[in-house]
């Protein structure tokens, strides 16, 4: 499980990893069960969340991909 912690306004993206084949089934991403997104910690204007997602979907924050520095993992830490 992914933890991040977000502020009002900052996003969380979830996408394909680049490795992933565009032709892979939207169903073989599930197969393992659903994307899980838990409230873990609430702070002020901070929320903690922990992200649960198959491991060829890439969960980044946004400004890592607008910085380009995307991991070379198939989920981003915090």
């Amino acid at each position: 499980m992914l933890i991040l912690t977000r502020k009002p306004g900052q996003i969380i993206k979830i996408q394909p990893a680049a490795d992933l084949p565009l032709t892979t089934p939207v169903g073989a991403l599930f197969a393992e069960g659903p994307i899980e997104i838990v409230v873990q910690k609430i702070h002020g204007q901070q929320v903690r969340i922990g992200i649960q997602a198959h491991d060829k979907l890439l969960i980044l924050r946004e400004e890592l991909e607008e910085s380009g520095s995307l991991p070379n993992t198939s989920q981003a830490a915090s």
